[in-house]
């Protein structure tokens, strides 16, 4: 008897969880900034004591959700809608085959690794906002304080690791 084609082995098309548990990036706030929520998930999402963002449109928690940490969901078996279904274009296409699972993961890992280097350089927030959210406040409050060409050299550092935070999230994980 002849083994299955390499594309049919367990390694080429993965379970959604070998990707999304080394990863994690969607409840962090660098993809959405908000994670839309049923009606009926209200009173788990106040339970809880998610940021809510509801309005006459959409019953929302904003992210990063408060109860993803360490890279892990601590409320994983009772999770929302949202966050079972929601597949990123990388899950989808390494689910697919269309992306090896190595090489979805060296991406993940890229994006991880920057935006860990980013947020060593800006300060965090209280309540947590999405590193965009606070980087970009984080330049507004430095360019108030502080016109010293030190700055001005750091301030452009900042800039262009942000923007290649942003182009590996867009181009690496196609959200």
């Amino acid at each position: 008897m002849s083994s299955p084609p390499a594309s049919d082995a367990p390694e080429a098309r993965p379970s959604g969880s070998d990707l999304c548990t080394a990863c994690g990036l969607c409840c962090t706030g660098l993809l959405f900034d908000v994670a839309p929520l049923e009606e009926h998930e209200l009173p788990l999402a106040d339970k809880l004591r998610l940021p809510l963002a509801c309005n006459q449109y959409h019953d929302a928690f904003r992210l990063p959700c408060p109860c993803h940490r360490d890279r892990k969901c601590t409320v994983y078996e009772t999770r929302f809608s949202v966050c079972s279904s929601y597949e990123c274009g990388l899950l989808r296409r390494c689910k697919a085959g269309e992306v090896p699972l190595g090489e979805a993961l060296s991406r993940v890992e890229r994006v991880l690794r920057l935006a860990d280097a980013l947020r060593q350089r800006v300060p965090a927030e209280e309540p947590p906002r999405p590193l965009w959210d606070e980087a970009r406040e984080h330049l507004r409050r430095r360019d108030a304080e502080d016109d010293s060409p030190g700055w001005r050299s750091e301030r452009e550092s900042l800039v262009a690791a942000l923007a290649e935070l942003r182009v590996a999230c867009r181009e690496g994980l196609d959200p």
